[in-house]
């Protein structure tokens, strides 16, 4: 065979095996960066776990936002609120001392229900 032909074997090859290590080296880096931002995001998703325990719980339709922040360690009252958001609840406010209460968006037409047999 000629030189020419040796050459582009070589150039195939060599590009063939460039591709398999990039590909094996990416999809290594791929699962690194997937496992980091799992751990980074699993307290958050913990947190917003017990937050819709707590506002799916069958006694209580509505929680205080001091009874959600007692289950709730290491986030500020506007961290709290974020994830509140982010779980679907609907932030309310007592008209009789004026306190922040928070209930489940699915549960609007439950608590509507349980204000009018309480009045």
């Amino acid at each position: 065979m000629s030189d020419a032909i040796w050459a582009l074997i070589g150039v195939v090859v060599g590009g063939l095996l460039t591709g398999w290590i990039n590909y094996g080296l990416q999809k290594r880096q791929f699962q690194h960066n997937f496992e980091m931002f799992r751990l980074e995001n699993q307290s958050k998703e913990t947190v917003k776990s017990i937050l819709t325990d707590l506002l799916w719980h069958k006694k209580f339709i509505d929680r205080s936002m001091k009874a959600l922040k007692q289950n709730i360690g290491g986030y500020t009252e506007d961290e709290i609120r974020q994830l509140l958001h982010e779980v679907g609840a609907v932030k309310t406010t007592r008209k009789k001392d004026n306190t922040e209460w928070w209930y489940l968006k699915e549960r609007g037409e439950e608590r509507i229900e349980y204000l009018k047999r309480k009045s």
